[in-house]
């Protein structure tokens, strides 16, 4: 499925229906803040909304992949203070959960005239007053999740017409000038030079043919992307996974063979992830204790972090590896030896 065939009204209503889903769910959530007696108001809307959830979401994903669109293609050229709110607001309905959880002993109910908690089956008495608190803790708690969902859709929503309309190009080439002059030390970034007998225009020109997939193959690559000349090229591997590496190559003509020089580096979003994720990590810790969140000890914590983190870099090395391959089989190329 091509994004760009999707019909234009068939968009545009999604993108209604979504700001207006996350325009209801944020105005539930602020609503929460006021006089208790809206709870009984606003936890109905809520768990209307819940559902509906699915009937937004589900199709924003299921139309993804159809498409296969990585997310880090879909979700750029966005204005960078998109990213801060989003950041905040994720890290606000985390802090949120941990904290509504706590205020909540258990779901509250009116049974005749008496009020109470209900805590997995164990009815505790409370005042109606507390009934109407809790019943706003419960709107606050749910409402979170949804702006989560439905803020997203709109993300997507915003991006598919912006694709339509030609203002972001799913097919560009990666490029991100400040990490290629950066130099950054191994592992993350890797200069090779590459050797083949083939003229820099038939370089180019095989280094953009798609590859058909494997017949029971979990790789999902269809090959190379990007763009390439007779001066250089500018690739990643074509999946719809998550990139994190591509690469920059310039080629130099000599009697009889072509040389390449390849600068294979990280892009700059993953290793902002992953710091960030290591940073991080102890300050959300601390908070969702101070709540009284039940979560392992900061020991075990850094060990998870570690194991995450190192994880998905090293999923980024192998990314690197299977490009780097690819390039050297489209060009029917070998590694050199660099002068010391």
């Amino acid at each position: 499925m091509a994004i760009r065939k999707l019909p234009s009204w068939l968009i545009r209503g999604f993108q209604g229906i979504a700001a207006l889903t996350a325009a209801a769910a944020i105005g539930v959530h602020l609503a929460t803040y006021g006089p208790d007696q809206w709870g009984p108001t606003l936890i109905n809307i809520a768990l209307a909304l819940f559902p509906v959830v699915f009937v937004v979401f589900g199709p924003a994903v299921i139309v993804l992949t159809l498409a296969r669109v990585a997310a880090d293609r879909l979700l750029t050229g966005m204005p960078a203070y998109v990213y801060v709110v989003a950041g905040i607001v994720v890290l606000y309905v985390f802090v949120d959960f941990f904290a509504m959880t706590q205020l909540l002993p258990g779901q509250p109910e009116q049974i005749g005239s008496a009020y109470y908690f209900d805590n997995q089956g164990t009815l505790i008495p409370i005042s109606a007053g507390a009934y109407l608190m809790g019943l706003m803790h419960a709107a606050r708690l749910f409402s979170g999740h949804e702006i989560i969902f439905f803020g997203v859709s709109v993300l997507i929503a915003h991006q598919l017409v912006a694709i339509r309309e030609g203002r972001v190009n799913i097919d560009a080439a990666p490029r991100d000038v400040a990490m290629e002059r950066s130099r950054l030390p191994y592992p993350l970034q890797r200069v090779v030079i590459l050797r083949t007998t083939m003229a820099p225009a038939d370089c180019a020109a095989r280094l953009l043919i798609p590859q058909p997939r494997a017949a029971f193959s979990f790789d999902a690559s269809r090959g190379l992307r990007g763009e390439a000349s007779t001066e250089g090229f500018r690739l990643e591997i074509a999946s719809p996974q998550l990139q994190m590496v591509y690469a920059v190559g310039r080629f130099d003509a000599g009697s009889g063979e072509t040389s390449m020089r390849v600068l294979l580096t990280f892009k700059r979003w993953p290793l902002i992830f992953l710091a960030g994720a290591v940073l991080l990590a102890p300050v959300v810790w601390t908070v969702a204790v101070g709540f009284g969140g039940v979560l392992p000890s900061l020991g075990l914590l850094a060990v998870l972090v570690v194991a995450v983190v190192g994880g998905n870099f090293l999923f980024g090395l192998d990314q690197r590896r299977r490009l780097l391959g690819q390039i050297k089989r489209a060009t029917d190329a070998h590694e050199v030896a660099q002068p010391a």
